[in-house]
């Protein structure tokens, strides 16, 4: 350990008051594109050890985490307590489209206000950027890759470090500190509809090795990797926004399969880990790892030797909210072992959730040594990285001239040609013909996790169809089709030859995705290819005649498939199926979800089915 960096610390942590360590253990949300009141005084007045950026571009208290108030009702408010600014703009109303330069800047803006505190303590800047539908900045261009499991098909470790260090470089440069990446849950159950392709597979010794390569990329490129969710959320058959899940595995089975990949992570020097919402028997009966300090100590400190940061997942999903309170939890959580508690759409709640850790104190709960624990890993995390001397003097003339490089933007779309896979094709309809009279059929992505540009918009799949042929008919459906758009899309195929469609599978849509109106269109008696990111059923469907997957839902890899099915690129040889599908054969089919009449609002009204969904 550095004497130097040891002395630093310590000098900075005496000084801190109570209220101010209690903040430096709170990760807040950031998803405006300016500075508000409230932006302003969750770093000032509730002093903020981080925020964790989101791709809404607009801030809002409104936001309901999967639909759900994060406020405790029975929350007693101590004597010395206050509430903060709130902004209310509406969600349903959405934000703008921020260039890197521009969120350099605004990052820069936010530092320095950081380290104009009393305590002179920058924040980490922490954000997602997973690939496919889990990128929480994607506007003005910036490049992004295919998932993990994309990155797996490819089989390449030597460009699995490559991208990681690429992003990594990217998004350091715009100010950025900290990755919640990489995914470390080896996905053995297929029907899992959390992980997917957020993982790198389905075998823990190959997944090891990229997670390894990742690690390393992400950390050479000066960003904070964080393996997660910690200890392994692979063999769930559901999500933890919704339920508290128990994870079966016996400690033969942890060992051999969930722990393989998080001990790879570890050996790599990860430097933050994130805890799952989730029970697992083997080493505690009662409580989910965010919350137990059998786990988090026992294990993961102890006999895995783990030593860096330890992060909650976002605390207000249902895993954790329907059993304890928020402000509980969170000094729960602090008590266990995490060092630092991720809030994401908690916005009204933020106050409680300082306060719940301070009471917790006061009353003897949750000890000050503890507090201070976490207080120090965080601060030599950031000292480490010399956030105390560069944080709030990124350029964002660097950082435009990095972003839109020709290396860099190239590299991005050989990747994605890279990570292509035909998946089925027997009846030869690829490459696809320009004689023949195509309907294409797009989902739309929801404009929450778009770039709002000509590069990232809702139609990129059909633009790019249309620049190798004129002969098409052209159509969208939201992410699951409602009545009225499979009427549509079914009218429109009886003038075509063959219908072209994209069938996403996004694990934050909870109605599903385009499956139904697969089989529609077989049932009706047309020729369907289907372009997916996901491998599994959801994705792949087993009615369609062709299906190619392009493992995400990012705008190279949109295009890139486009670009197959007219021949335009070749597969790659060496892209194989990083999962074995052969159990999910004998799976009966899910039922499908119920399909409605769209609902008729007034102009302007229109709500954002993703907000604070992440």
């Amino acid at each position: 350990m550095s004497t130097e960096r040891d002395n630093f610390v310590a000098s900075k942590l005496a000084k801190m008051s109570l209220l101010e360590k209690c903040g430096q253990v709170l990760t807040f949300t950031w998803r405006g594109a300016y500075l508000t009141p409230s932006g302003f005084e969750q770093i000032t007045r509730l002093h903020a050890g981080g925020l964790c950026l989101e791709p809404y571009a607009l801030e809002t208290c409104k936001n309901l985490y999967w639909g759900r108030s994060q406020i405790d009702p029975n929350f007693k408010k101590p004597k010395d307590y206050f509430d903060i600014a709130h902004t209310y703009f509406d969600d349903r109303n959405f934000g703008v489209s921020v260039t890197p330069e521009e969120l350099t800047e605004a990052l820069n803006q936010l530092q320095q206000i950081a380290m104009s505190r009393p305590a002179g303590i920058p924040l980490h800047i922490t954000i997602d950027m997973e690939g496919d539908f889990k990128n929480d900045y994607a506007s003005g261009h910036v490049i992004q890759f295919p998932p993990p499991m994309g990155i797996t098909a490819i089989g390449d470790l030597d460009l699995a470090y490559k991208v990681a260090y690429t992003l990594g470089k990217q998004m350091a440069l715009i100010g950025i500190t900290q990755f919640y990446h990489p995914v470390c849950d080896v996905n053995i159950n297929p029907l899992n509809p959390e992980i997917g392709v957020r993982s790198f597979g389905d075998d823990p010794k190959k997944c090891a090795k990229f997670v390894d390569a990742t690690v390393r990329g992400y950390q050479d490129a000066g960003i904070v990797a964080t393996v997660k969710h910690f200890a392994g959320r692979g063999d769930s058959a559901t999500d933890a926004h919704d339920t508290l899940d128990v994870c079966k595995g016996d400690l033969k089975r942890m060992k051999e399969v969930e722990l393989v990949t998080f001990q790879a992570g570890i050996d790599a020097g990860a430097k933050a880990l994130m805890t799952a919402h989730t029970i697992f028997p083997a080493y505690d009966k009662e409580y989910p790892a965010t919350l137990s300090s059998k786990i988090l100590v026992d294990l993961l400190r102890k006999e895995m030797g783990f030593q860096g940061v330890v992060v909650s997942d976002a605390i207000g999903m249902a895993a954790i909210l329907k059993k304890w309170p928020l402000p509980q939890a969170c000094a729960m959580a602090i008590k266990a072992g995490v060092d630092t508690i991720l809030l994401k759409a908690d916005d009204e709640s933020r106050s409680q959730c300082l306060f719940g850790i301070k009471s917790a104190i006061e009353r003897g709960e949750l000890s000050e040594e503890r507090l201070n624990d976490a207080v120090r890993r965080l601060l030599c995390m950031k000292y480490d990285q010399g956030l105390f001397e560069k944080a709030g003097k990124m350029d964002p003339e660097q950082t435009h001239m990095h972003v839109h490089s020709r290396e860099v933007q190239g590299f991005s779309r050989e990747t994605a040609e890279k990570a292509l896979l035909v998946v089925r094709d027997e009846k030869k309809l690829l490459p696809l013909s320009k004689d023949k009279k195509i309907l294409v059929i797009e989902q739309t992505i929801p404009y929450s996790f778009l770039g709002k540009d000509l590069y990232s918009h809702p139609h990129m799949f059909c633009e790019q169809m249309a620049k190798h042929s004129m002969n098409l008919i052209l159509d969208d459906t939201g992410f699951h089709a409602l009545d009225e758009e499979v009427e549509e899309a079914l009218d429109l195929a009886k003038q075509a030859d063959l219908v072209v469609m994209t069938n996403y599978y996004a694990r934050i849509e909870k109605k599903g995705n385009n499956q139904h109106l697969v089989k529609a269109l077989k049932k009706a008696g047309h020729t369907v290819v289907v372009v997916t990111n996901f491998p599994y059923r959801r994705g792949v469907t087993r009615e369609a005649d062709a299906v190619v997957c392009n493992f995400s839902g990012s705008p190279d890899s949109i295009r890139a498939a486009a670009d197959l099915l007219w021949g335009a690129v070749q597969p790659c040889p060496t892209t194989k199926m990083p999962v074995d599908l052969s159990a999910e054969a004998n799976l009966p089919d899910e039922p499908a979800a119920p399909v409605k009449k769209p609902v008729k609002k007034p102009a302007g009204k229109q709500s954002n089915p993703w907000a604070g969904k992440c």
